[in-house]
């Protein structure tokens, strides 16, 4: 059976229209021509008077079904550890349990918390490493993009503001050489150490997201219009 050219030209402009928006409503990790990707998953205190907004999160990496992406903004502010001393690591901080407990039940509802990917070591909420925010690949050039801004939330609860300067500090999981510290950003967006005692740093999380749990519903995937994500469970 032949079809009419004009019929299989149909076909084709079909086709390619529905790959182009396959590939429009699919995630990507960060591109140095087209930057981030961004999208909205969970809510957490932003203002001043802790009303809660959804978190704005930014892709870096995207592999084997997984959308590997950090927190916009600086969301809070608290201290690794409190036994500075005796300090026993990541995996038995405050913080680590903090993240992966109180946190991830106040900033996610139980079908967010079912498309969340909990890793095998670091659990469904960590801090990013030193190497992910010197990476070039995830858009961390040099120590400009590493001026990290802050919600009104976390200037309230204590974060360190850089005098005269819009930026602050963040800690990130790595542990330093120094074994009572973990690497942090310091003034210019420079990567330094500070103990883990240090109570007004701040925590930008990171997640892996399991990208066929959650389907795009709107948004174009750029900072002013994130990605607004759905359940694919409820899609079907």
């Amino acid at each position: 059976m032949f079809l009419p050219k004009r019929m299989i030209a149909f076909i084709l402009m079909v086709m390619m229209l529905l790959s182009l928006s396959a590939g429009a409503q699919g995630f990507r990790p960060y591109q140095k021509a087209g930057g981030y990707q961004y999208f909205t998953f969970g809510e957490y205190p932003q203002t001043a008077s802790a009303e809660k907004s959804p978190i704005i999160w930014r892709v870096l990496e995207v592999k084997e079904g997984l959308v590997y992406a950090l927190s916009d903004a600086i969301l809070d502010v608290r201290r690794i550890d409190g036994q500075q001393w005796e300090y026993k690591g990541w995996l038995h901080s405050e913080l680590h349990d903090w993240l992966n407990e109180q946190m991830l039940l106040q900033a996610f509802s139980e079908d967010e918390r079912r498309a969340l990917h909990q890793d095998a070591e670091l659990g469904f909420l960590s801090l990013p490493s030193v190497d992910d925010i010197r990476n070039p690949a995830f858009g961390f050039a040099g120590d400009k993009d590493r001026l990290f801004v802050g919600t009104e939330y976390a200037l309230a609860q204590g974060l360190y503001r850089y005098s005269s300067r819009s930026y602050s500090p963040i800690w990130t999981r790595t542990a330093s050489q120094k074994k009572h510290a973990h690497r942090s950003t310091k003034s210019g967006g420079g990567l330094g150490f500070i103990g883990v005692e240090s109570d007004d740093l701040g925590l930008m999380p990171v997640i892996w997201l399991k990208e066929d749990e959650v389907i795009i519903t709107s948004g174009e995937g750029t900072l002013g219009s994130p990605y607004v994500l759905g359940s694919s469970e409820a899609s079907q």
